[in-house]
């Protein structure tokens, strides 16, 4: 099917949109991308990047803090945040141009605005008064934090993702209602600054989503270093104090007390849809999102959509893959998304890094599983750095040896997760994951001893006896 002169409109510059774009203008599609905040989307510019650079940041001043005090014996200076939000803006400012010189280089028009469809063929900016037409449109509009439904929520010092990111000051203490990715990110920040931080979570732990240990090895790095976690509770409202806040919440059959400086509402993202009128375009959604087949079709002929905009996981690299997977339909090239293999990371420290089905699920959907783990406390890498806390953890069907998923806490979680997507995207077997050499002494090293555990071969373990029983072990 020939693509010479064919025309896709792409509505939203994140990361769904530039890639769609990016992939349409190579199969030789004419590409007009409609962005309103910002190319890079809120990945970029909200998201993503200013929270990982922070965290990077933050973690910094702590470790020099701690330098200061410990070892020099001095006053902790105070942390420069005028100086980290130079930097989150040099940072952000850079990685949007050169978003925009791989657009401008690929022959994509941008044009800046806000896209909403008259009907199935044409798009209004809202800015300009341009109609554009086109028989192709790919929908990559994002999403925005979900507010938060309580008393309360609107409050001057409640915060989310978004405007947590522009704070003037550290404030001494923040109370996160979320322990999901973004709640125990932030928590982290914070505290990294110094700031009291509790974490509020209405779900029986942090990151419940993901296998009981990991969210307990998690939870309990988290306590270490000061944070406090509350699990379980529900938000009831939110109050003023002459210092600030009081957050009321009942668990256990009580009502409880937090007060705090600011208090970040963490409860997650929602899509963002309203500007667009998808309705004109015969659209239909499903609990606020767009609907999609494997295909990233809308059911609406010549319209996909992608990212955030459709639901589901709404990470970036999510969002990419069905991009160009979007793209390369709507150029006839036949592409089905693949949703077996896609990473989830928390860029705290240690991170955490999981891949393809938790453990729970796998029992769930395959009678025998195998589980091979490696604790971080024996590992030479981790030990020199003094980075123990944490493990690698293989999850296989039991019959075949095949990788199923992956689960990492600790240090470069999110560099070595990579490995195991392969293993699980190619159906390889915990064999093959732990024939593959890895340079030592480094991080990854774990990832094929917990490979090598799930195959009954332990090395750097030791032995169980039959009565269960650990025998002596020195390395």
């Amino acid at each position: 099917m020939g693509t010479e002169g064919k025309r896709v409109v792409v509505i939203g510059g994140g990361p769904g949109g530039y890639p769609a774009a990016i992939r349409a203008a190579q199969l030789g599609l004419d590409v007009v991308l409609i962005d309103r905040g910002g190319l890079g989307g809120a990945c970029l510019h909200r998201g993503c990047i200013p929270t990982k650079l922070l965290l990077k940041e933050t973690s910094d001043y702590r470790k020099a803090a701690t330098f200061t005090s410990d070892w020099a014996g001095l006053a902790i200076p105070a942390a420069d945040v005028d100086g980290m939000m130079r930097r989150k803006a040099q940072v952000v400012g850079q990685l949007e141009r050169g978003t925009r010189g791989l657009l401008r280089k690929n022959g994509v028009r941008v044009v800046a605005g806000t896209a909403s469809f008259i009907d199935p063929s044409r798009v209004l900016v809202a800015e300009t008064g341009e109609v554009v037409l086109s028989s192709t449109f790919i929908v990559a509009t994002g999403s925005a934090p979900a507010r938060l439904p309580v008393e309360g929520s609107d409050l001057p010092r409640v915060v989310d993702s978004d405007t947590a990111l522009s704070i003037e000051r550290v404030p001494r203490s923040v109370a996160i209602i979320g322990g999901g990715v973004i709640g125990v990110e932030f928590a982290q920040m914070f505290r990294n600054l110094g700031a009291d931080v509790t974490i509020v979570e209405m779900l029986p732990r942090l990151l419940a989503s993901e296998d009981d240990d990991v969210s307990g090895a998690l939870q309990g790095a988290m306590e270490s270093s000061g944070i406090a976690v509350r699990t379980g509770v529900t938000v009831e409202r939110i109050g003023k104090t002459p210092a600030g806040l009081r957050l009321e919440f009942r668990g256990g059959g009580a009502v409880h007390r937090l007060d705090a400086g600011i208090v970040m509402a963490a409860v997650g993202r929602k899509p963002v849809l309203e500007c667009l009128n998808p309705g004109n375009a015969g659209l239909i959604l499903e609990n606020g999102a767009i609907r999609v087949n494997a295909r990233m079709e809308t059911g609406v002929p010549g319209i996909y959509a992608v990212g955030d905009a459709v639901g589901g996981l709404m990470l970036a690299h999510k969002a990419t893959m069905e991009g160009e997977c979007a793209a390369q339909n709507a150029a006839g090239v036949p592409t089905v998304a693949s949703y077996v293999a896609i990473p989830r990371v928390a860029y705290t420290d240690p991170e955490v890094a999981c891949v393809g089905l938790t453990e729970a699920e796998a029992r769930v959907r395959h009678d025998d599983v195998r589980i091979g783990k490696f604790p971080f406390s024996m590992s030479g890498r981790a030990i020199l750095e003094g980075v123990t806390h944490g493990f690698a953890k293989v999850i296989a069907e039991g019959e075949t040896g095949c990788v199923l998923g992956a689960a990492i806490v600790g240090r470069q979680a999110a560099q070595a997760i990579g490995e195991a997507s392969l293993a699980v995207r190619l159906e390889a077997t915990v064999g093959d994951l732990a024939d593959l050499v890895h340079p030592h002494p480094t991080f990854s090293e774990a990832l094929r001893e917990a490979a090598l555990d799930a195959d009954g071969r332990a090395i750097h373990m030791p032995p169980v006896s039959k009565s269960g029983a650990v025998f002596a072990f020195g390395r």
